[in-house]
Parts: C-alpha cells; structure tokens; sequence
C-alpha cells in the first residue's frame, strides 16, 4: 500500500526536517547543501524501483551528466509499504512524522558520507557493510537525541 496523500505531505515535511538537522549537525554551510544533488521517490514515483521485503529505505548514488561536466546525484528510495507495516506493529502509525525524520535523517547521514562534502580521506574509510550501517545509525540518534518527540523511534530502531 502506498502512503495516502496526507502522509505524502508528513513525508515532504520531514525531509525538511532531516534535511536541516543534518546540515546543522555536520555545520555544513547553506552553500555547500545546495551542492548536494538529491530527489526523493516514494512508492508512486516515476522511477521508483521495488526495495527488498523489510527495507525502509536507500539512498543510491547516480552520476549525471550535463553538457558542461558529470556531477553526482543521489536518490533516497522510500519503502511506503515497509515503513507503514513497521510503523502499525511498532505503535507509531499515530505518530508518524518522527519516524519519518528518523528514516530521512539515517538516508541523509548515508548521502553526506558517500559524497564529496567530506573530504575524500574520511571517504576512504567507508565501507557498504554492517560496521557503516551501526555508525549511520549512531550518527543519526546523536542528530535526533535532543528531542523527546523522537526517543520511542530511536529506542525501537536504533539498537
């Protein structure tokens, strides 16, 4: 089942949110974010592809190219079906929009590590595996702790 029109709304209004908790806690300036090339593709996307069963979400790395030069470019894929099952067995389907900024803020924390704001030596220590999964994740409790709206989220996702 997709995400209903209202909750294609929270979802817009929580990429806000990610977004700007991200940026501040990386203090990445307002300048170098716009450098940042990103969309967002939800269940009835154009271009949106079937994630794996549990998966809530990815973030893919895409290279375009203009006429002048190449230039990297991420898509951060939600998973309406999975978030909204986890969401109902979890008791946060009431309360969806923190679990939103949880799941956009964990893709956001990915995007900023694999791309060219930081520099390429703390590129070179990132690995697709487990041990990079758990640090996004510690990133992401550490950008969202300071708010009680989130903790129910944090202590069921992020172990």
């Amino acid at each position: 089942m997709p995400f209903s029109a209202p909750q294609r709304n929270l979802v817009f209004r929580a990429l806000d949110e990610a977004e700007d908790r991200t940026s501040g806690y990386y203090c990445i300036p307002p300048f170098r974010w716009e450098q940042l090339r990103y969309d967002l593709l939800t269940q009835t996307d154009h271009g949106w592809e079937p994630l794996p069963g549990p998966t809530l979400a990815r973030v893919r790395y895409l290279q375009r190219t203009d006429s002048r030069r190449p230039f990297d470019f991420y898509r951060i894929e939600l998973n309406d079906r999975s978030i909204l099952a986890a969401a109902k067995r979890e008791n946060l389907i009431r309360n969806l929009y923190p679990f939103l900024v949880y799941i956009l803020t964990h893709e956001m924390v990915h995007m900023v590590r694999l791309s060219s704001i930081l520099d390429n030596r703390a590129k070179a220590f990132i690995e697709p595996d487990e041990s990079e999964e758990q640090r996004v994740q510690r990133i992401s409790r550490r950008i969202l702790d300071g708010s009680s709206d989130f903790h129910p989220v944090l202590d069921k996702f992020c172990s």
